[in-house]
């Protein structure tokens, strides 16, 4: 690679990001967030946005084919996303492929006092 394409390709990883896809289970949802990393002023606001689906695997299926990169873990996956636009790309081609989907707060469950 040339400098060039070396500085453009670390530049796309930095402002690439990750959202949760997670099935519409509520054990999943748990076991996800036990393995995330919470910020440590946890007394303030926190929010986890990402996608719940009531058809987990065919979401899997549907999103790599179309391009997108998906890191699998333990409970759920993440989608690595490079631009907000693809938020909303996602969420239509889950509904076009019949899967229904909320894009949504997926800590609402943590407990803030």
């Amino acid at each position: 690679m040339k400098d060039g394409e070396v500085a453009a390709n670390v530049n796309l990883r930095m402002n690439m990001f990750k959202i949760a896809l997670l099935p519409h289970d509520v054990k999943t949802r748990g076991v996800y967030l036990g393995s995330r990393k919470l910020p440590s002023n946890y007394m303030a606001d926190f929010s986890l946005m990402g996608f719940v689906v009531d058809r987990y695997e065919d979401a899997l299926t549907v999103i790599k084919s179309s391009g997108y990169r998906v890191d699998m873990l333990v409970a759920g996956s993440d989608i690595r996303v490079e631009k907000s636009e693809d938020l909303t790309e996602i969420q239509a081609l889950l509904q076009r492929n019949n899967i229904c989907c909320d894009y949504s707060d997926i800590a609402d469950s943590l407990y803030q006092a």
